[in-house]
C-alpha cells in the first residue's frame, strides 16, 4: 500500500521544528528550510516506502517509528539488513548521485516520515554546500569505518580489495543488552563492530558456567559460522549501544574469491585465536568510554571527573570530559536532555560516535540522580565507575541501584572508587562498601593527589605497573633494594604481590614503609625475634609460629588488603584442594602468614576447612596472576636459585643424624657438608615452580634475578649485603631499560 501524504501548508510548516534538530538541516535557518516544502507522510506496518531498483527520486527522514531495509538477492530471496528508527536518514546517497534504490524500505510499525524530494535537495546542497559536505562525509565515514573494521580482521591489507563490496554492506544498530544473533541460528553474515562492544556468550552442553568472551570496536564477529556454513555457537548481544556494519554471506564470498591472500591472511586470524583459546590466554579489552556515577551531589561537587580526564590524558590517550554543560556548549542548547525516543537522538548518538573515533577515551560524567543524560552515560559506557566518599556511610547510591537491576549492566565492567581526604593515613572499612556494592574491582583515590589520579588511569586502560616478588628465604631480602632502585628511577609501582618471603617485603611496601623502615622491621623480625627457636613437638612442623604470628602483627597490625592504598596480592597453595589460593582481602599478616608457611616446617594456616602452606609449592612467582588481576606491565623479580643445596662428592646412600650432630659440636672433628632438614624442605616446597622459570622470562615484561648465589636460605645475617646487591643488580638493569615502554601510547583492543 502506498504511503499516504500530507502536505498542507500548515502540515509543512509544523514539521520544521523536527528538521531543526537533525543534523544537516540543524545548521539552517528556518526561512531555508522552508523552500524545502517537506511532505509528512503518515504509513502503516508493512507499507512500502521505497523498493529496491526504482528510481530515487526523494531522501526521507524518519520522526516517529520505525522501517525495515530489506535487499533482493539475485534469485529473488529478500534479506532483511536492518531496523532504522526516529533521527535516521535513508536514501540520500541514492538522491544525491541519481542512482537507483539499491535496497528495500518498509515501515516496521505505524511511522511518522518526511520526505525530502531530490529537486529540493540538489537546491539545498547548492545553496548551503555545508550540507553536500555533510552527506559526503557521512558516506566516507560509513565507508572508511567499514574498512576499517574488515582489515582488523584481515591484518592491514590493501583497503581497494574492499572496493565495490560496500553497497550491500549495511548499518546496525543495537541498545545496550539486545541480541544481535542467538546460538543456533543460521549463519548468514558477518559483522564489523564500529561503535560499542559486545559479548558472546557459549551455553556448553555439559551443563557448566556459559563461557563469556568480550567483542571490542573494531573487531568482526560471526565470520567462524560463515566459513564453515554451520549454526552460531554463541549468542553474541551488545553490552552497550552499539554501531554494527553487516556483511552478507555472499559479499564475504566474492571478497575470498576476489583476493586469495585475503584467505591467507584470515587463516592467519583464526589460527592465532584458536592458540589463545588454548592456551587460556587472557583477553584484555581496553575500554573507549568510562562513565562516572557519583553516589551524592557532594561527589559532583568535587571535580573527581576533570582530575581523572587530565589523569587519562598524562598516562595514556587524548581524553574528553562530558558532562550536561558541556555536551550543550558543544552540540546546542538541550542536547544533554534529548531523549532517547526523539527524532533528534539520532544526532546525538551521531556527534558522541565521531567523537569516539576522534578521542583515545570519553568520560561521561553522570548525574547523582537518575536522568536522562545519566541514562545516556550508562549505555555508552564501557566502563562504569560508581564514585563515593568512603568516610559516608556504605551504599550502593540510587542511580547505581537502578542500573546494576537492568538486565543489560551486568555486562558492563563496574568498579568501585573511594575517595579520601589527602590526609588520611590508611583507609578503613573497605570491606563494608564492597559488601554494599556489586563491583568487580576497586581503587582508593586521595582526592587532589595526582600520583593516585594516574595510577587508577593506569588501571582503568590496562597500563598498570606490576612488581612481583618470588620466594627465597633469607635470600628475599633482595627485594627491599630492588624497590629502592625503582623508586630512584621513578617508575610507578600500581600492583604489588608474591609468594613466600616476595609477600613479607610486597606486603611493607602495600603499606607505605619506606626503605629504612622496611629494613629496620625485618631486622627485628628475623634478627632479633629468633623465630628458629620457637620449636615444638614435629607432629605437624618443626616450628609452633608463635613467634612468626607475633612478628607479622607487628609488622602490619590489623590492616586488611583491601584497605591498602597500593593494590597487593599474595599466593598460598590450598592443600586440601591442590590448587593456588590468591588472598586479596582480609588481614594482611594472615594471608602473608599462609604464604610463607613452609610445609614441614611452619604450620600450615588452618583456613574454612582448608589446610593453607607455601606459595612456592604451586607457584613461586606469580607474574601470571599479576597480569590477569591487573592488566598492563609486570616485573618479575626471582630470588631461587636454579642450582643450590649441595652435599658430599661421595655417595651416602644413609645418614645418622647423631653422627652429623656430633660432626657439628666436635670442633677438632672433618665436617661433614649436609643441609639441614630447614633447607631441605624449604627447597623442596619451591622445586616444582623453580623449574618453571622460564616459562615466567618470556611471559614478563622485564625479568630481575638479582645476584643471591652463596647465600643460604636461611642466612638473615645477610640482610644489608642482599638489600645491597638487589639495589645495585636492578640500577644497572633499569639503566639499560627503556622505562617509557611502561606506558605504550598505541591501542590494545584484544
Amino acid at each position: 500500500m502506498e504511503p499516504m501524504a500530507l502536505s498542507d501548508p500548515s502540515t509543512s510548516e509544523s514539521t520544521l521544528p523536527y528538521l531543526e534538530s537533525i543534523e544537516p538541516f540543524c545548521r539552517l535557518d528556518r526561512s531555508r528550510l522552508t523552500t524545502l516544502e517537506p511532505e509528512l507522510l503518515r504509513i502503516r506496518a508493512g507499507d512500502l516506502l521505497f523498493r529496491q531498483g526504482e528510481p530515487a527520486d526523494a531522501l526521507y527522514v524518519i520522526l516517529e517509528g520505525s522501517c525495515q531495509l530489506s535487499h533482493a538477492d539475485p534469485d529473488g530471496t529478500e534479506r532483511p539488513l536492518a531496523t532504522v528508527g526516529p533521527g535516521e536518514i535513508l536514501g540520500e546517497t541514492a538522491a544525491l548521485h541519481a542512482q537507483p534504490r539499491v535496497t528495500t524500505a518498509r515501515a516496521s510499525e505505524e511511522s511518522n516520515i518526511l520526505r525530502l524530494s531530490r529537486h529540493a535537495l540538489e537546491r539545498l546542497t547548492s545553496d548551503a554546500p555545508e550540507t553536500r559536505q555533510f552527506f559526503q562525509e557521512l558516506e566516507a565515514r560509513r565507508q572508511s569505518s567499514l574498512q576499517l573494521a574488515l582489515t582488523t580482521l584481515f591484518h592491514g591489507l590493501d583497503h581497494r580489495v574492499f572496493d565495490g563490496v560496500t553497497s550491500e554492506a549495511n548499518w546496525v544498530r543495537l541498545r545496550g543488552g539486545e541480541v544481535l544473533f542467538r546460538q543456533g541460528d543460521p549463519s548468514d553474515s558477518l559483522y564489523a563492530v564500529v561503535h560499542g562492544r559486545l559479548q558472546a556468550v557459549i551455553q556448553r552442553a555439559d551443563g557448566a558456567p556459559p563461557l563469556i568472551k568480550p567483542i571490542p570496536r573494531g573487531t568482526c564477529v560471526g565470520e567462524m559460522g560463515v566459513l564453515t556454513d554451520k549454526p552460531r555457537s554463541a549468542t553474541v548481544k551488545a553490552v552497550r549501544d552499539s554501531e554494527l556494519i553487516r556483511l552478507p554471506k555472499a559479499e564475504f564470498s566474492t571478497l575470498l574469491d576476489r583476493s586469495p591472500q585475503i584467505a591467507a591472511a584470515l587463516a592467519k586470524t583464526l589460527a592465532e585465536r584458536l592458540q589463545a583459546a588454548n592456551q587460556g590466554t587472557a583477553v584484555s579489552i581496553e575500554p573507549a568510554t568510562i562513565a562516572l556515577v557519583p553516589g551524592s551531589r557532594r561527589v559532583a561537587r568535587a571535580l573527581f571527573g576533570e582530575q581523572l580526564a587530565d589523569a587519562l590524558n598524562a598516562v595514556a590517550r587524548p581524553t574528553l570530559l562530558l558532562n550536561p554543560e558541556r555536551l550543550d556548549q558543544l552540540l546546542g542548547r538541550g542536547s544533554a536532555s534529548v531523549p532517547f525516543h526523539s527524532s533528534a537522538n539520532r544526532r546525538v548518538v551521531n556527534w558522541l560516535n565521531e567523537q569516539e573515533d576522534r578521542y583515545g577515551y570519553i568520560v561521561y560524567d553522570a548525574d547523582p540522580t537518575w536522568t536522562v543524560w545519566t541514562e545516556r552515560c550508562l549505555r555508552q559506557a564501557d566502563l562504569v565507575l560508581l564514585v563515593h566518599f568512603a568516610d559516608e556511610p556504605p551504599a550502593q547510591g540510587a542511580v547505581a541501584s537502578r542500573w546494576l537491576a537492568q538486565d543489560q549492566s551486568p555486562s558492563v565492567r563496574t568498579e568501585l572508587v573511594l575517595l579520601h581526604d589527602d590526609h588520611r593515613p590508611q583507609p578503613t572499612g573497605t570491606q563494608a562498601w564492597l559488601k554494599a556494592c556489586v563491583v568487580d574491582a576497586h581503587h582508593h583515590v586521595r582526592l587532589t593527589r595526582m600520583a593516585d589520579y594516574e595510577r587508577l588511569a593506569r588501571f582503568l586502560t590496562g597500563r598498570a605497573i606490576s612488581l612481583v616478588f618470588s620466594g627465597g628465604g633469607a635470600r628475599g631480602f633482595a627485594h627491599i633494594g630492588v624497590i629502592r632502585a625503582f623508586r630512584e628511577a621513578g617508575i610507578p609501582i600500581d600492583q604489588i604481590g608474591g609468594t613466600s618471603m616476595g609477600s613479607l617485603i610486597a606486603g611493607h611496601y602495600a603499606l607505605g614503609h619506606d626503605i629504612p623502615s622496611m629494613t629496620a622491621r625485618v631486622r627485628e623480625g628475623f634478627l632479633e625475634q629468633k623465630l628458629y627457636l620457637d620449636t615444638t613437638i614435629p607432629l605437624v612442623a618443626l616450628i609452633s609460629a608463635h613467634k612468626l604470628v607475633s612478628m607479622l602483627k607487628g609488622m602490619y597490625g590489623e590492616t586488611n588488603i583491601e584497605d591498602l592504598w597500593t593494590r597487593y596480592f599474595c599466593v598460598s597453595a590450598n592443600l586440601t584442594r591442590a590448587e593456588a589460593m590468591v588472598h586479596r582481602d582480609g588481614p594482611l599478616w594472615l594471608g602473608v602468614r599462609a604464604s610463607i608457611s613452609v610445609p614441614g616446617v611452619v604450620p600450615p594456616v588452618f583456613h574454612n576447612g582448608n589446610l593453607l602452606v607455601d606459595g612456592g609449592v604451586l607457584n613461586n612467582l606469580p607474574a601470571d596472576l599479576a597480569r590477569s588481576i591487573a592488566p598492563g606491565r609486570v616485573i618479575a623479580v626471582d630470588v631461587a636459585s636454579k642450582v643450590d643445596l649441595t652435599g658430599p662428592d661421595a655417595t651416602v646412600p644413609s645418614l645418622s643424624g647423631w653422627r652429623l650432630l656430633w660432626s657439628r659440636l666436635n670442633p677438632f672433628g672433618p665436617k661433614q657438608d649436609v643441609p639441614t632438614i630447614f633447607h631441605i624442605l624449604t627447597r623442596s616446597a619451591m622445586l616444582t615452580t623453580i623449574s618453571n622459570a622460564e616459562s615466567v622470562k618470556t611471559s614478563a615484561d622485564l625479568y630481575l634475578q638479582p645476584p643471591t648465589q652463596g647465600i643460604s636460605l636461611f642466612d638473615w645475617s645477610a640482610l644489608d649485603q642482599l638489600v645491597e646487591a638487589g639495589y645495585r643488580y636492578t640500577i644497572e638493569q633499569l639503566e639499560q631499560w627503556d622505562h617509557r615502554s611502561l606506558a605504550p601510547k598505541e591501542r590494545r583492543t584484544s
